[in-house]
């Protein structure tokens, strides 16, 4: 795909500079000038079929992100979106930047212990990962948006580690994730949907599910209706959705199920290949009149 306006992260958008403050008090402790750099190096290199990422020393994180001197792998995801924001807005919310050493390995002079990987959601901003292993993700964003929606794509947890003497994720790490009444991240997320003011939230997986709605997560494989709820941003209520997270580990078959729930043909589906999965998301939410 071609770099075109729909495609480019608009800087100019009228909620850029009240989420740059939101990261700058809360995700990273650097100037409002590093971060527009790193948006606007992703603009200019979005068609690149290189691996794009860049990174800080871990003292830049944010305090409030509670990261730890012992932890590895460090990642942070900033938000990134697409597509005109007069339309109807949708947010897309996951909770996971992984990182391992091999991410690292890729970038001369990074650190797995000591440093950050900077990126997206998803990888959303490389074009070896939009068309590689991140296809499923981008052929669903990129659905949403041709169906004339703005799309905004984050995570609850915008940092990422893996502590080595626990054997643990952070977001498996009660210490790091917190209640969902106090947790830090929530406050952070909520700031952020209070700037965007979206008209829908799709929520990926059971994770972002409960962390975003307080409470425990349905099971998904089931028709929309029954999962969907409703969060309240500046006053006025907002529709979730959760769907399955389209990453590999989910089972093909509840891909299968899921779909059967919603009424969608599943006869010449390949419920392993996640770009299929992508497909059907955006032939169910047409067929439902979501999108």
């Amino acid at each position: 795909m071609n770099f075109n306006d729909n495609y480019r992260i608009d800087l100019e958008v009228s909620f850029y500079e009240n989420l740059q403050a939101i990261l700058m008090d809360g995700v990273l402790n650097v100037s409002s000038t590093e971060i527009k750099s790193l948006y606007e190096f992703w603009n200019s290199n979005f068609n690149s079929s290189s691996i794009i990422n860049k990174f800080f020393p871990g003292t830049f994180v944010s305090p409030l992100q509670n990261l730890r001197d012992n932890v590895i792998f460090k990642g942070i995801d900033l938000p990134i979106w697409f597509g005109d924001y007069s339309k109807k807005k949708i947010v897309i919310l996951g909770i996971d930047p992984l990182r391992n050493k091999d991410n690292f390995n890729q970038i001369i002079d990074a650190d797995y212990r000591k440093d950050v990987i900077i990126g997206t959601p998803y990888a959303l901003h490389e074009g070896f990962s939009r068309s590689g292993p991140c296809k499923g993700y981008w052929t669903f964003l990129k659905g949403l948006v041709d169906s004339n929606n703005f799309v905004y794509c984050t995570d609850i947890f915008k940092t990422y580690y893996f502590d080595p003497v626990k054997n643990i994720r952070s977001y498996n790490d009660a210490s790091y994730t917190g209640k969902h009444n106090t947790s830090v991240h929530i406050n952070i997320l909520m700031k952020e949907l209070a700037v965007i003011q979206p008209d829908l939230i799709i929520v990926y997986g059971k994770i972002a599910h409960s962390f975003l709605t307080g409470n425990k997560s349905p099971k998904i494989s089931q028709h929309l209706n029954q999962t969907k709820r409703n969060i309240i941003i500046n006053q006025n209520s907002t529709d979730v959705i959760t769907v399955l997270h389209l990453s590999k580990t989910t089972r093909g078959k509840n891909f299968i199920d899921f779909f059967n729930q919603n009424n969608v043909n599943t006869l010449d589906f390949n419920a392993e290949n996640r770009v299929h999965c992508a497909e059907l998301y955006l032939e169910m939410l047409k067929n439902q009149r979501i999108i």
